[in-house]
């Protein structure tokens, strides 16, 4: 029997990862569930208002199919859910805040003043039950700029709110597997880390030979993130950092049919009484 939060792949199914940088499948699609089953099974995890899932399927029908990228992040223990949109024509893009904000607005209520002269090329936000009953509005979205004159591709993100904009985060892409002297070097030059200090409890050496890592400087902690894994990868990940047993005992009993696809996983870490702790893990997907 089939599980009611797995979708099947369809003919024409379009394969990218977070990024939305396409990828050929590295397994037969056939007979396969999508990615975004995994969107449906960590919003039954949570318990979710039934209009969050509602508001998802509402982008993919405004903006179509794989438009729209997921992160479901596990924090102190509670799972949360945040959507990104590209469009890398920046000022001549076609997917806006605004179009994004429409397609939303009968879940969603935003009074962001527009920012749409600016050379973004990607956005975020979170949804969750307050937004999309309508006791709350949507308070932040954030905004993410390329890096000009960085030796390295990066880009940087802000917070865009009532108040003006903030300051966010950093992040660095590097070629897992050409470049690991290079990520070494970025994850090890950090306010947060001693000299010295074993690596591998931030770069996860069942998870580097990924395609893409990408190293990320936050305001009160650093964070890895590592894109384009395979199935069993992705598996050993949830174990690791120590996703739901809904979410990974789900997982596990249908790898087979998720075999077919890349993951993108990343997680934040600190460093408390001399041990290396996750303080944030997510996964990501398209919609």
């Amino acid at each position: 029997m089939t599980p009611v939060w797995c979708e099947p792949v369809l003919p024409g199914d379009r394969y990218a990862d977070y990024c939305q940088w396409p990828y050929d499948p590295p397994a037969p699609v056939g007979g396969k569930w999508r990615q975004v089953s995994l969107l449906w099974l960590a919003l039954d995890a949570a318990g979710a208002d039934p209009r969050l899932a509602a508001a998802c399927r509402e982008l993919r029908r405004a903006l179509g199919g794989f438009r729209t990228v997921y992160g479901v992040k596990l924090a102190d223990g509670r799972l949360s859910f945040e959507f990104y949109f590209y469009d890398y024509d920046r000022l001549d893009r076609s997917l806006s805040i605004p179009r994004v904000l429409s397609a939303l607005s009968p879940f969603v209520r935003c009074e962001l003043p527009p920012v749409e002269r600016r050379p973004y090329f990607m956005f975020s936000l979170d949804l969750d039950d307050a937004i999309v009953s309508g006791r709350a509005p949507l308070a932040e979205i954030d905004v993410y700029v390329g890096n000009p004159g960085s030796t390295v591709s990066s880009g940087i993100c802000y917070a865009h709110r009532s108040e003006g904009l903030e300051l966010k985060n950093f992040y660095f892409f590097f070629d897992a597997r050409a470049e690991r002297a290079q990520i070494a070097d970025k994850v090890a030059t950090s306010a947060y880390l001693d000299a010295g200090r074993d690596l591998e409890e931030i770069l996860w050496p069942e998870l580097r030979d990924c395609g893409v890592v990408v190293v990320a400087n936050k305001r009160n902690r650093d964070g890895v993130y590592f894109s384009r894994i395979r199935a069993s990868q992705f598996q050993h990940f949830l174990y690791r950092a120590g996703w739901p047993a809904a979410i990974a005992g789900a997982f596990d009993a249908e790898l087979p049919r998720f075999d077919h696809l890349l993951y993108d996983v990343g997680i934040d870490y600190a460093v408390e009484d001399g041990r290396v702790v996750i303080t944030k893990s997510a996964f990501y997907g398209l919609l």
